[in-house]
C-alpha cells in the first residue's frame, strides 16, 4: 500500500471506531462527529490527489460517508436524545464485531491487490525507454484471414539514459492498452481481470524518449521475447536493471502469442494458441517467433545505420555483441536464435521448455545460461499433477511422460559443451516475471517476489557481462556460489 493510504485507513478506522464505540455524553460526542467526518472527506480528496483513485480503497472512502450520515442522523433527531446516552455491553460488541469486518475488508483489498513498487536499478545510468511499430514487409501475417496483411510488431526498448532534470523527462507507464492485456490475461490465465486494474497506477523507473546517455560510445543489445499469453512489459524488473547496467533491451511483443498487442491504428491482436500441445504442435509457432526476433535485429541494424543524431538511442547499438533472453516459450525462442542467427552471441533462458528445431547433442556452440524453477523441473511435482492433467486434457499419460522425458533430454544437450543450468529454491514458472508483485497471493510459499528478482538480475548481469563485455565482478559459477538456494551445474 501507499502512504497517503496507510494514513487515511489508519485515521478514518481510529476515528470510526472511536465514535461506534465509546458512549455519547456530551454535545460534544457530537461536534467530534462532525469533526471526524470532514477530516475523512479532506483526507480521502489528498489521498486521491497525491496518488490517484482506485476501486481497492471504496471501502476506505466510505469512512467518510458513514461518518457523515452520522452526523446527519444525529442533527435530524436531535442531540438531545444522544446526551448521556449510555450503549449496552451487548451493543457495544456488535458494533466491534462489525467495525472489525469492515476494517479487514477495508484493508485487505489494497494489500492484496497492491500499487507495488519495482526496486530501484542498481546500475549508474537512469534508463529511457521508446517504442516503436514496425512492419515486415517480407510476411505475410498467418494469424489473420486477410492475406494482404504483413507481420506487425511492437517493440520496446530500454536504455541508458541521461535526464534533462528540468521535469520535462516524464516517466513511462508500466502498461499501456492495460484494458486489452487485462482482457487477454483473463481470457488466458483464468483470472478475473480486475486483479489486474491497480496495474494501471504502476510508475516505472523508464522515463519515456530520454536522450541516451553519452558515456559510451555504444552500448550491447539484449532482444528479450516475452512468454506464451505474456506481453512485452512482463519483465520490467529486469529490463530496467538491465538498461541501467548499460545495456540496450529491445523488448518484442510476439502478435498473436502475446496476451494482445495493440497497434496505434487502435487494432488489437489478440491471444490465438495452437489447439493441440506438444513439441510438434509448437513448431510453426517457433518458427514465427525466430523470424520475428531475426527481424527486429534487421529493424536495429537499419536503425543503427540510418545516422541519427548522438541523443537518439539508435547512434548508439552494439550490434557486435548482442545477446537475447526470454521467459518460457520466449526462453526457447532465444536458444533458438542462439542456434539459428550467427548475430546472437549469447542467450539466457528463463524457465522455458525447449521447443523448436532439436538441438545438438553437443550443445548449443555458444555460450547459454537455462536457468529454471525448482518445482518446474521437480519430476516428483509432476507425478502428483498428473492425473488431474490427463483428467483435463484428455491426453494420455504416456504422452505427459514421454513429454517429460524429451524436455529433460532437450536441457541436457543444451548445456552440453559449457552451457550453465541453474535452479533457484522456493520458485516455480511465473518467479521469473513480474507477476508476483501483482499481489501477496501469488508466490510460491517461502519465496518474496522482491528477493528472487534480485538473484534473477545479478545472475543476469553477470552473464552477459561475463559473456558480451567480458568484464563480469562475478562470473556465474562464483556468484551461483555465494547465492543461497541456488543449485548451478556446467555442461560437459
Amino acid at each position: 500500500m501507499r502512504v497517503m493510504e496507510w494514513v487515511l485507513l489508519v485515521l478514518s478506522f481510529a476515528m470510526l471506531g472511536g465514535l461506534l464505540i465509546l458512549p455519547l455524553r456530551s454535545r460534544m460526542q457530537v461536534r467530534l462527529s462532525l469533526i471526524a467526518a470532514l477530516i475523512a472527506v479532506i483526507m480521502s480528496v489528498i489521498q486521491v490527489w497525491m496518488e490517484g483513485y482506485r476501486w481497492q480503497m471504496i471501502p476506505a472512502y466510505a469512512v467518510a460517508l458513514l461518518l457523515i450520515v452520522r452526523v446527519i442522523v444525529m442533527k435530524s433527531r436531535g442531540s438531545e436524545r444522544y446526551i448521556g446516552q449510555h450503549r449496552s455491553r451487548l451493543r457495544i460488541i456488535m458494533n466491534m464485531v462489525l467495525f472489525m469486518f469492515y476494517l479487514g475488508v477495508a484493508t485487505a483489498l489494497p494489500i492484496l491487490l497492491p500499487v507495488f513498487s519495482f526496486a530501484a536499478p542498481s546500475g549508474p545510468y537512469a534508463v529511457g525507454t521508446s517504442t516503436y511499430y514496425w512492419v515486415d514487409e517480407n510476411r505475410s501475417e498467418t494469424y489473420t484471414a486477410d492475406p494482404a496483411d504483413n507481420r506487425q510488431l511492437m517493440v520496446q526498448l530500454w536504455y541508458p539514459a541521461e535526464l534533462e532534470g528540468d521535469g520535462r523527462d516524464k516517466s513511462a507507464p508500466y502498461i499501456e492498452h492495460l484494458e486489452e492485456i487485462a482482457q487477454g490475461l483473463q481470457d488466458s490465465l483464468n483470472m478475473p481481470r480486475v486483479m489486474f486494474s491497480q496495474l494501471s497506477e504502476i510508475e516505472t523507473h523508464a522515463y519515456r524518449d530520454a536522450k541516451v546517455s553519452s558515456a559510451e560510445k555504444k552500448y550491447p543489445v539484449l532482444l528479450f521475447s516475452h512468454g506464451l499469453t505474456g506481453f512485452r512489459n512482463q519483465n520490467t524488473f529486469q529490463a530496467e536493471e538491465l538498461a541501467s547496467q548499460g545495456y540496450i533491451v529491445a523488448g518484442i511483443d510476439h502478435a498473436y502469442g502475446a496476451a494482445a498487442v495493440v497497434y496505434p491504428g487502435g487494432e488489437t491482436a489478440k491471444l490465438q494458441l495452437p489447439e493441440d500441445s506438444g513439441f510438434a504442435a509448437y513448431e510453426a509457432t517457433m518458427k514465427i517467433w525466430v523470424e520475428d526476433a531475426s527481424f527486429v535485429l534487421d529493424k536495429l541494424e537499419r536503425l543503427a545505420a540510418s545516422g541519427k543524431p548522438a541523443e537518439d538511442v539508435a547512434s548508439r547499438l552494439d550490434l557486435e555483441q548482442i545477446g537475447m533472453y526470454g521467459h518460457s516459450f520466449g526462453g526457447a525462442t532465444a536458444a533458438q536464435m542462439l542456434m539459428q542467427d550467427s548475430r546472437i552471441k549469447a542467450a539466457l533462458n528463463m524457465d522455458g521448455t525447449l521447443y523448436g528445431p532439436d538441438i545438438p547433442e553437443q550443445g548449443l556452440g555458444k555460450p547459454y545460461l537455462q536457468m529454471n524453477g525448482e518445482q518446474s523441473i521437480d519430476k516428483a511435482a509432476f507425478d502428483t499433477t498428473l492425473d488431474e492433467a490427463v483428467r483435463v486434457s484428455g491426453r494420455t499419460r504416456d504422452s505427459f511422460e514421454q513429454f517429460w522425458q524429451e524436455s529433460a533430454q532437450r536441457r541436457e544437450h543444451a548445456i552440453a559443451g559449457g552451457g550453465y543450468s541453474l535452479v533457484l529454491a522456493n520458485t516455480d514458472h511465473m518467479s521469473f516475471t513480474d507477476f508476483y508483485l501483482f499481489s501477496p497471493l501469488l508466490p510460491p510459499k517461502g519465496a518474496a517476489a522482491e528477493r528472487i528478482q534480485e538473484e534473477i538480475n545479478r545472475l543476469s548481469l553477470a552473464f552477459f557481462d561475463q559473456t558480451l563485455k567480458q568484464s563480469a565482478e562475478r562470473t556465474v559459477v562464483e556468484l551461483a556460489e555465494e547465492l543461497s538456494g541456488v543449485t548451478l551445474e556446467q555442461g560437459k
